[in-house]
């Protein structure tokens, strides 16, 4: 099951991706199946939106298994794709469709530094005996094919591979124990960043300038609910930069884990529906503390990003356009 966000014909809707890789707006589609299969208490609105569809939980994830055996069945019959309002609910890409960030606006975005095993070592830094995070902010985030963009302030551009955790269910105070409770799905994030802004000259590390512009997180194309996925603990990842490896690895060599996470933040955070925790990165980080030139994001670059189970997210990169004189 393949959550998404996408436009067509500028009219924004939300629904998944199919096996036969349509895009089915849920909204409309629950409708039409409610309409032909009447359920006492039955609520539609549940799929206008992503949030609705995470508030509702595992049911949510039920029904559209519901819808798609019944569009199945209804396939089988003879039938084309269109309720019998005339309303219709499922597209083709050649229509034009276009995915857009599986994110909802205003989401909370958080990361972690410094979370991988094997990114700990290559930096010849102690293991962190607490997650250490850090904040980004919508601005930052493209979606599937959106370009992510090199900026005239930055001068050491790299990206890193991450798996990111959406959040389902309000959560505050909530312990390792239960923190999976509160957990939707999870989908793929392309953290990108300047090392030379995040490590300044002048001393200290700047995650705003360093981590903070516009267009420097893809995250996509779909969100997996985690009913599908199963244990998050390994799947395996692998970050291509213009068809060369950078990063490859799994899951399992995070030190802190979804559950201490989710427990470390809700201390003193409120998670809403719908924001996003990324997990950070594996080692192979194209880095400035590594000092390698040559592995410096340039315009014209395809990036690619893998995790197993998840899907892929490829996007392209291109330079900021030229500042005025």
């Amino acid at each position: 099951m393949r959550l998404v966000h996408f436009l067509l014909a500028d009219q924004f809707h939300f629904g998944m991706v199919t096996d036969q890789n349509e895009y089915l707006d849920l909204d409309t589609a629950c409708r039409d199946y409610f309409g032909v299969n009447p359920v006492k208490g039955a609520d539609p609105s549940r799929f206008r939106d992503m949030r609705a569809f995470f508030q509702g939980g595992p049911e949510s994830v039920e029904i559209t298994r519901k819808i798609l055996e019944y569009i199945d069945r209804r396939r089988k019959a003879g039938w084309t794709p269109r309720a019998a309002t005339g309303a219709r609910f499922l597209f083709k890409a050649e229509e034009g469709v276009r995915l857009l960030a599986p994110v909802i606006a205003g989401s909370k975005i958080y990361c972690l530094a410094s979370n991988s095993r094997s990114h700990v070592a290559e930096q010849k830094k102690p293991a962190p005996t607490q997650p250490f995070t850090f904040a980004r902010f919508f601005n930052s985030l493209v979606g599937p094919g959106e370009p992510l963009v090199l900026h005239h302030a930055g001068t050491f551009p790299d990206v890193e591979l991450e798996l990111a955790v959406v959040i389902g269910r309000q959560a505050k105070h909530v312990k390792a124990a239960q923190a999976m409770e509160h957990v939707a799905g999870y989908t793929v994030a392309l953290d990108m960043g300047y090392r030379d802004l995040q490590y300044p000259a002048a001393g200290g590390t700047d995650w705003v300038m360093g981590k903070g512009f516009d267009a420097s997180m893809a995250v996509g194309p779909w969100i997996v609910p985690k009913e599908e996925v199963g244990e998050p603990y390994p799947l395996k990842m692998e970050l291509k930069v213009a068809g060369t490896v950078r990063q490859t690895g799994d899951t399992s060599d995070y030190i802190f884990r979804i559950p201490q996470v989710v427990e470390h933040l809700t201390k003193g955070i409120t998670l809403e529906p719908g924001d996003l925790i990324s997990l950070g990165s594996l080692g192979g980080v194209p880095g400035y503390e590594f000092g390698n030139e040559s592995r410096k994001l340039k315009g014209g670059d395809a990036v690619e990003g893998s995790i197993e189970k998840i899907g892929r997210l490829v996007v392209p990169v291109k330079p900021e356009a030229p500042l005025p004189p």
